[in-house]
């Protein structure tokens, strides 16, 4: 753009300078320099900025060279009023549309110091009238000047304004792109979740399964070993769970296993686990032996006398439950398993369909009982 600016101001200058120089006797060699001024120097000056290391900063000086060459010519014209006035114009637009004020006052400074030089060697010499022909030149010149950088100005206007548009479709695009990341990732959390959730989960019975029994365990025993409370855990085994199968088929089973799940009464706090097979593990942070014996004993009576519809059949079953709580019986989740299988098994020997509590601390020497669970039903 200041390329283009300056090499056609330079030649309107050319032809109004040029017309009044031709009142006058100059040299051939200030008609050299003249010449190599406006029409050779705009397209140098633009060769050098465009292999400068930092173009912007070279242009800089080219405008403020700029004025300071306009101060030389004006004094060596003897300040003639209309080119003065074009001169002094074309040289403070320029730098005010890149700089503002300063730009203004570093090209009044640059022109007068141009001036003052010439000054200094000739003398002062003031000459203002102009020929009709150069006036009307000079209007043209600094018409054309004005038109010219309000035309620059008003295509950056335009390209600003298209560059708004654009960054503002680019954000709008980019919030669009953000909503549907934000949904794609709480689609997949939301995923991660029910994954979460299924895996520790029983497909059957939909209560949790033993994978997070075993990992809660260890977290309910921590909490109450803290919070000085006990922990009673109840397990549950559906008492000749074979038989039924065997006599009403595995889906009739099923539905008794599914029916049992439905009745576990809960609390927040509690958390029931289908242990494996027909065997269920009932975790009762805060409660007791006794109060833990009287929900199981409530609970082996309710199911007891709840009739499961499978098609044609009713069928019926029962249950033995085994107790053990902490402290009481064991400190490690191994332990009350061990005193609750010991209290299970007894129930089991004594005829089923009875609630027993664990009555002596399970072994701590590490090793488990023989695997009594295989042979409860």
């Amino acid at each position: 753009m200041n390329y283009r600016n300056r090499s056609v101001f330079f030649a309107f200058l050319f032809l109004a300078l040029g017309a009044h120089m031709a009142d006058k006797d100059d040299s051939v060699l200030v008609w050299f320099f003249f010449t190599m001024q406006f029409l050779v120097y705009p397209h140098l000056l633009y060769w050098r900025a465009r292999h400068a290391s930092d173009a912007g900063r070279t242009e800089l000086r080219h405008m403020v060279l700029d004025t300071l060459v306009f101060g030389v010519w004006a004094a060596v014209l003897e300040f003639p009023l209309w080119i003065t006035f074009i001169l002094v114009v074309g040289a403070t637009i320029n730098l005010a549309v890149f700089h503002g004020a300063k730009g203004v006052a570093m090209a009044l400074a640059a022109m007068v110091s141009g001036a003052a030089m010439v000054v200094v060697v000739t003398g002062l010499h003031v000459s203002l009238p102009t020929s009709g022909l150069v006036t009307a030149l000079s209007m043209v010149c600094v018409f054309l000047y004005l038109m010219a950088v309000a035309s620059g100005a008003h295509m950056r206007t335009l390209k600003l304004q298209e560059t708004r548009v654009r960054l503002r479709a680019g954000e709008q695009a980019l919030q669009e792109a953000n909503q549907v990341l934000k949904q794609q990732l709480d689609e997949i959390h939301a995923l991660q979740l029910r994954l979460s959730e299924q895996a520790n989960r029983d497909a059957l019975t939909g209560l949790y399964n033993r994978r997070y029994l075993d990992s809660s365990m260890a977290r309910e025993l921590a909490r109450c070993r803290r919070e000085e409370q006990t922990l009673s855990l109840l397990l549950i085994d559906i008492d000749h769970f074979k038989q039924i199968n065997d006599t009403y088929g595995h889906q009739a089973g099923d539905a008794v296993l599914k029916k049992l799940a439905l009745m576990l009464p809960t609390r927040a706090t509690d958390i029931a686990c289908r242990y494996g097979g027909e065997e269920f593990v009932w975790l009762l942070p805060g409660m007791p032996p006794a109060a833990a014996q009287e929900r199981a004993e409530l609970y082996r009576k309710t199911f007891e006398d709840t009739v499961i519809t499978f098609g044609d059949f009713r069928i019926q079953a029962t249950l033995s439950v085994g107790i053990a709580t902490y402290p009481g019986n064991g400190v490690t989740a191994d332990a009350l398993l061990r005193g609750a299988d010991q209290a299970l098994y007894r129930a089991k020997s004594e005829g089923r369909n009875r609630v027993l509590v664990a009555d002596v601390p399970p072994p701590s020497d590490g090793h488990h009982l023989p695997d009594a669970v295989n042979f409860h039903g």
